[in-house]
Order: structure tokens, then sequence, then C-alpha cells
């Protein structure tokens, strides 16, 4: 499984062909409502800075964006950046996407909130994810709130190992799925059948559970103030998709008194 957790993500993630086969999902999230509940949970002002981590084509920077907060992207996929930054001329929103590592990002403003939303985060290894913790800590000004979006471990955890987005035109999308217990991933085999082209990929993703991520946080000192269910605001729950986080940049511990 060591391998599993390198891969290339301009390999991994093409936007045309992502967005091709996603579009019917797409279609039925709905966007605005999702930002609102961000606007809510992370308690937004307006002209706040807000860095979206793992940004994907930038629907949720983008609609932030036309809210008036200043917005900046960033993913490890080229292709994404390149559709998120067409997408907000076209919306004539003013938003910054940048192509980086969320492991490996530094700013030098600070930012009030932070997003990582659909499936973003646990790429790759345990360690990774920790500095991406890390990572965006030093970027929150004190006070500064993150907003964790991940699958529910434990409802992940029934789902079909086989599942099927068919295009109704013979083009398919094909996942095999199935859990490595001993590494918490889901370890993913997809087929994309397009046209006359076929093309294969693997990749795996860490499911954390409630324990193991308020854990993480901890060690990246930040704070776990609510947690949800959904972006309906739902109780956390095994029988819900998601699990959504709400966490603090934690406060400098105190200096202690010299004896």
């Amino acid at each position: 499984m060591a391998d599993a957790v390198h891969y290339d993500f301009s390999q991994l993630f093409d936007a045309d062909e992502y967005l091709y086969f996603m579009e019917d999902t797409l279609r039925a999230e709905n966007t605005p409502a999702q930002v609102d509940f961000i606007e809510r949970a992370l308690a937004l002002a307006p002209r706040q800075q807000v860095v979206d981590l793992g940004c994907g084509h930038g629907r949720h920077a983008i609609e932030l964006a036309r809210r008036g907060y200043r917005v900046t992207g960033i993913d490890l996929s080229e292709s994404f950046i390149g559709a998120a930054t067409s997408a907000a001329l076209a919306a004539g929103v003013d938003a910054r996407f940048f192509h980086c590592d969320i492991g490996a990002f530094e700013v030098e403003t600070g930012f009030d909130a932070a997003i990582c939303l659909f499936d973003a985060f646990g790429f790759f290894d345990d360690a990774h994810c920790l500095r991406a913790l890390q990572n965006t800590r030093a970027a929150l000004l004190p006070g500064g709130v993150l907003l964790l979006d991940l699958r529910t471990r434990e409802w992940m955890l029934r789902q079909p190992p086989v599942t099927v987005v068919d295009k109704g035109n013979g083009d398919l999308m094909i996942d095999r799925q199935h859990f490595d217990v001993e590494t918490g991933r889901l370890v993913d085999r997809r087929t994309m059948l397009r046209g006359a082209t076929r093309r294969d990929v693997a990749f795996s993703v860490r499911l954390f559970s409630f324990t193991e991520i308020r854990s993480l946080l901890s060690a990246a000192e930040l704070e776990i103030t609510a947690a949800y269910g959904g972006f309906d605001g739902a109780p956390l729950s095994p029988d819900r998709p998601r699990t959504l986080i709400v966490a603090r940049r934690a406060l400098e511990p105190e200096q202690g008194c010299a004896a």
C-alpha cells in the first residue's frame, strides 16, 4: 500500500474528464446552499479572506467571491486551476487560483478562514495530512477557522464495492473499491471509457474515524468547535455520507513560570 499514496495528479484528475463524468452529480449539488452553510458555520464577516484548499474547478471559491469575500484557491491539479481561473473570469468575480500542494503551501498574508471540501483531504499519507493541517494553521490569523469536509468512514464501509457512472451514450466511469484495514484507506481502481478511449487509474483516500481526525487536528493545534453530518447542519451520524468539522486555530500555549 505504500505506493498507493504516490501518484501523478495531472493523470489522476483531468478537469475536462472529471467534469464530463461528474456533471450530473455536480448539478445535483446545491452550491449556493452549501455556501450559505459555510458562511454560518464559520461566522464569516464581509470582505474576509478565505482560502479554499483543494479548490477543484472552483465552484465554492467562485460563489464565495460572488458574495464579496476575498478568495484564494489552491489545488494540485493544474487542469483544475485552469478551469477555475476560466470560470472566475466568466463569472466576473475576483478570485485567485494557484497550483500548489496543500501539504507544502506557505502564505505571507493571514486568512480569516479556510475550507477543504469534497474529498480534497486524505489523498496522501498521514504525515502529509498533518503537514496540510499545520500549514493551514500557519495560514490562519489568530482565531481563524477551518471547515474540513470528510467522507464518513462508517457510511463508506457500507457502500457497494463497484459503482458506475453511465452517461447513457456508452461512456462509463467504473470504480472498484475496497477498504484496506491496515492503512485505513479506501483503494479505488477506476476505469473511464469515453468514445474509443479507455483510461485506467488507481488511487486511495484515507478514511478517518472521528477520533482519528480529532487527534490529527489536535496535533496541528486546531481545536474542534463544532461538527455536523452534512451541509444541512444535521448532527454527526454513521448514516450520513459527510462529516463536516469546524476547527479553530488554537491559542498559543501559555509560558510556564521559571522555577
